[in-house]
């Protein structure tokens, strides 16, 4: 009875991690880039005393639910155009790499650009294309093409000229890649170091200038699944409060 005591509070912890997960992906549905989150689970199992004595590694009797860790669900979200000649958004696989203030490589596919003040195309988020692309104060007609190429009209002159090249990041295995909040990533052990390659090259994307890249959550899946962790709550919370009374019964027979 104090088994199930200890299964249903393993119970009652990961089904709250997975009702936080689930809200955060709601709570993003519009957020440009947004990739919605999973959150990944393991059964606890034990040994038995014969087995552990024997060395055996047969695993006994559930011991409730144990949370891994969650990680993001990189698929494709809808596309949309957004009249902004600096929305950037990615068709297929890569990100953009960025450079955070403390100058660490992350990657994101939030494509919403401006020009710093000193000229840097850089995410809403204040961080600057790893590219490094300036562009100059007498820019104009700004493009940026599918290939990545990025090209203005200098001056006086009357034909663009190329300013600079924007690449794209894949990883072998973007599901470790860590979250570091704001729609961006950063690359880890799991995840594999970055392969940089250029837009419509194989094996990556390609850009689309003046679009976004809607948020991946589904409503009716992702409230589907909070009903069925809201439930999965009540009932573990159900098995605590059953076995606290079946354990205080116990002990008043006792005396």
């Amino acid at each position: 009875m104090i088994d199930a005591l200890y299964i249903a509070a393993s119970g009652l912890q990961g089904s709250q991690t997975q009702i936080d997960t689930l809200s955060n992906n709601l709570a993003n549905m519009q957020t440009p880039g947004y990739k919605r989150s999973n959150v990944n689970f393991a059964n606890v199992a034990m040994l038995t005393p014969a087995q552990v004595a024997q060395g055996a590694g047969a695993q006994g009797p559930g011991e409730g639910v144990e949370v891994l860790g969650s990680h993001a669900v990189f698929s494709e979200g809808a596309l949309v155009q957004s009249g902004n000649p600096l929305d950037l958004a990615i068709q297929g696989q890569g990100f953009l790499e960025v450079l955070d203030a403390a100058g660490n490589h992350l990657y994101t596919r939030a494509g919403q650009l401006h020009v710093d003040s000193e000229g840097y195309l850089t995410t809403a988020q204040g961080n600057r294309l790893a590219d490094g692309i300036q562009v100059p104060p007498d820019a104009k007609d700004l493009t940026i093409a599918s290939d990545g190429k990025v090209s203005a009209v200098l001056g006086s002159d009357t034909q663009p000229t190329e300013i600079g090249q924007i690449q794209l990041a894949t990883f072998a295995s973007p599901d470790g890649l860590q979250s570091v909040g704001s729609n961006a990533y950063m690359a880890t052990e799991a995840s594999g170091d970055a392969t940089l390659g250029r837009p419509q090259d194989s094996g990556f994307g390609s850009l689309q200038q003046g679009m976004i890249e809607q948020s991946n959550v589904d409503m009716v899946q992702s409230m589907t699944s909070l009903v069925l962790a809201q439930r999965a709550y009540q009932l573990n919370a159900r098995v605590l409060q059953a076995a606290d009374e079946i354990l205080d019964t116990i002990n008043n027979l006792r005396r």
